[in-house]
């Protein structure tokens, strides 16, 4: 079957078209993917049945500079009932802190615990509590490459959250 000189005309149109579309799309979505907002990573925390998304309370660069803040993320979480934290590969993927604060209603005490997680450890962390001691409040800290005197590498990113 041969075609004759006008279909074959069309049907090299019609590719050409359909090409320049394609590329055209394709042009568009690099162009929409390229200038979007770059977002910093966030935690999700659940408890007694409700859960927030917890944007980090600051961010900075590995040196401490073009720092970012946000408010304190809030979740109730009444004595007795865990806390449940989902982390994002961005920290989970990198070494971590945990730094937990509980309070003795009775007393005013207040008792600071804490855990540094190794890369890809734990994308998930369930934090637990007690009837008798409120949990205040939690931090994920990612550490920078400044180190304070001690030696101790200082938090470039830390995402808060109070819990009472």
């Amino acid at each position: 079957m041969t075609l004759q000189a006008r279909t074959k005309k069309i049907i090299a149109l019609i590719a050409v078209v359909v090409l320049l579309a394609a590329g055209g799309l394709a042009a568009v979505v690099w162009k929409l993917v390229d200038s979007a907002e770059p977002q910093l990573p966030t935690i999700t925390a659940f408890a007694h049945g409700k859960s927030v998304t917890v944007e980090p309370t600051q961010h900075c660069n590995l040196y401490l500079e073009e720092c970012v803040e946000n408010p304190l993320g809030m979740l109730d979480v009444p004595a007795g009932f865990p806390l449940q934290l989902s982390l994002p590969s961005e920290i989970s993927d990198a070494p971590w802190r945990l730094i937990v604060v509980y309070g003795d209603p009775k007393t005013g005490q207040t008792f600071v615990d804490g855990r540094l997680f190794e890369p890809g450890e734990q994308r998930a962390v369930t934090v637990p509590s007690d009837p008798s001691i409120q949990l205040l409040g939690v931090e994920i800290q990612l550490p920078s490459a400044v180190q304070d005197e001690t030696g101790t590498a200082i938090a470039h990113a830390v995402w808060a959250l109070q819990t009472y």
